[in-house]
């Protein structure tokens, strides 16, 4: 049967469904990473030496050159990207070293220097970080002005030495004049020869003009590397430690931490959380997958939420449940836990009123010791209980108990049977034949099947067996192996049933013992035990054939004798009132059962 709330987790994406359902569980795993890591991150902060930052900021300006005019300099474009590593070069650094008369080595004063070049600007940021504000103004200053001085520097000697190289050039022009003046003075005035000198006198004094005119603009150039336009500041608080950035990146850290540990946990957590687990770790298809809490341990209205799934359950389970194959005979439907736990007794019960409130008979059974059915149902534990009718104190359609406003529905409750002892298999077959032809469906609760060998072995005689899962209690495994269980035995296992997550079960009242003198006759009531017999179809005195399910003895099972092997003895067994012993007796279809 296909759950509305699996369906719903299919179509609107079974990823994101899981990832929710995750962090909903191990939220606490996240908030704990979160927290541990911000107060890593205040740790580190305590921790940190304060430190504190200046910056300068220095306008570079593109050096003059003999060739080019003020013009020309003023839309030249320096290249931001090298002067930054100028800055912070050792050979500023030791001009530095000397403004800040430091005894520190130039390589530590630049490892304190950055220096950012903010975009589309010719402006460089030199920032310094030191242990204290002044020595932070001072390094960022001194730093921006040796790079300032060292540019100045450099450009002036590049000028001096051109300068000096026009200069040396006039000279040795001159000298070339006045050996031209001084042959021209030497020839006659009409000769080829001085026809020639006075040639090479034109070509020299056209070399000089043009030397002078190169050595006249670098004569009254001057050097402007750049200035300061912005001076550095005495910090007002230390730029380091960043209280803000250690908090953010502690709590980021953590919360990385805390999902890779949240998801690994989850990976190796083996628990039912949804009935897409039990499908997809142990392939036994689900049935029903109920609302994951409830807050009532108790059987509930028929308007609830669970009673009406239940109903649909119901309706599902008349549709594909094979009839017995004998005529006449009620369904046997078996519902063990496969957890420890008070899931299948929670549905057992409220599986049960859904089929009694549709107007069937319906009888359930228990032989699981300290079930919650007795609490569920309202039944006081007495001498007419399972363990009674195991005894042979009392026939079954005797000790079955009405349950408040469902006249349609009786029960079995266990009684003081022992949890150590094993139940007579061969017994409880013969009580579910007697109540199957009495009761259109008998429900049997029992325990994990590891744990109960009859659930194994009631497992094989039944119509149908349903595995309870309780969300967020059972594990894979635990399914698993009482797959295992029933498989050995062929047990008609149709799928599971995924419960929600049942309250703490009230505490259990004393027992009450089982050779308790009997109690007078009340009037009949409205909830009386009788039983109305079963309305049987004509042939039902034949057998079914063709059908391969084993089925019990035909005959009640003999169970009266004088050794433990053949009568069951609970906690409670004893001799009874009057001192006799206690024996079994049969009870006839038509007999009157208050």
């Amino acid at each position: 049967m296909p759950s509305p709330h699996l369906a719903e987790s299919d179509s609107d994406g079974p990823v994101l469904m899981a990832y929710l359902g995750w962090l909903r569980r191990r939220w606490w795993i996240l908030l704990l990473a979160a927290i541990l890591g911000t107060a890593g991150g205040l740790a580190v902060t305590q921790l940190q030496h304060a430190r504190y930052t200046s910056t300068t900021s220095v306008l570079v300006r593109p050096l003059a050159t003999g060739g080019s005019d003020n013009s020309t300099n003023q839309n030249a474009k320096v290249n931001l990207d090298t002067e930054a590593q100028v800055v912070r070069s050792l050979v500023v650094g030791e001009r530095a070293r000397g403004l800040m008369k430091s005894g520190t080595s130039a390589d530590d004063l630049v490892e304190s220097v950055t220096v950012t070049v903010p975009p589309n600007s010719q402006v460089l940021q030199v920032a310094y970080e030191a242990d204290s504000p002044e020595e932070a103004r001072a390094g960022s200053h001194s730093f921006a002005q040796a790079y300032l001085d060292l540019r100045s520097a450099t450009a002036q000697r590049a000028l001096e030495n051109e300068i000096n190289g026009l200069r040396q050039q006039i000279d040795n022009v001159n000298k070339q004049l006045s050996a031209v003046a001084a042959r021209i003075t030497g020839t006659p005035s009409n000769s080829v020869q001085r026809k020639r000198a006075e040639a090479d006198q034109q070509v020299l004094t056209n070399n000089l003009s043009s030397l002078n005119n190169r050595l006249s603009p670098l004569l009254s150039t001057s050097i402007d590397p750049g200035e300061i336009i912005s001076d550095a500041r005495l910090p007002s608080s230390p730029s380091s430690p960043n209280r803000t950035l250690n908090l953010a990146s502690g709590m980021g850290a953590g919360l990385l931490l805390g999902i890779v540990l949240a998801l690994v946990l989850d990976r190796l957590d083996t628990r039912i959380r949804r009935g897409r687990d039990i499908a997809d770790r142990v392939g036994l298809p689900v049935l029903l997958e109920l609302p994951p809490r409830t807050s009532s341990l108790s059987v509930l209205p028929p308007a609830h939420k669970i009673s009406r799934e239940l109903g649909r359950l119901r309706n599902v389970l008349l549709s594909t449940v094979p009839q017995p194959a004998e005529p006449g005979r009620g369904r046997q439907l078996l519902l063990c836990n496969g957890s420890a736990g008070n899931a299948a007794g929670f549905v057992a019960a409220n599986l049960a009123a859904a089929y009694a409130r549709a107007g069937q008979q319906v009888a359930l059974v228990t032989t699981k010791p300290g079930s919650v059915l007795t609490a569920m149902t309202g039944v006081s534990e007495g001498r007419h209980s399972l363990a009674a009718v195991l005894r042979r104190d009392v026939p079954a359609l005797k000790a079955l108990a009405p349950v408040p406003g469902l006249g349609q529905l009786r029960v079995l409750v266990p009684g003081d049977l022992d949890a150590e002892a094993e139940l007579p298999v061969a017994a409880l077959l013969e009580v579910l034949a007697e109540l199957s032809a009495r009761f259109d469906h008998v429900l049997i609760e029992t325990a994990q099947p590891i744990i109960a060998v009859e659930a194994q072995a009631l497992g094989r005689y039944v119509d149908a067996v349903i595995v309870v899962a309780e969300t967020g209690r059972t594990r894979s495994g635990e399914i698993s192996a009482a797959l295992r269980q029933f498989e050995q035995v062929d047990a008609p296992v149709i799928g599971a049933v995924l419960a929600p997550r049942l309250p703490a079960a009230a505490a259990k009242p004393a027992a009450v013992p089982a050779n308790r003198p009997k109690p007078a006759p009340s009037s009949p009531s409205v909830e009386s035990t009788v039983v109305l017999p079963r309305m049987k179809p004509s042939g039902s005195t034949g057998t079914a054939t063709g059908s391969a399910k084993p089925t019990p003895p035909a005959g009640p099972v003999p169970m009266t004798g004088t050794g433990q092997g053949s009568t069951y003895r609970s906690r409670g067994d004893g001799a009874a009132v009057d001192g006799t012993a206690r024996s079994s007796y049969a009870l006839d279809s038509g007999e009157d059962l208050g």
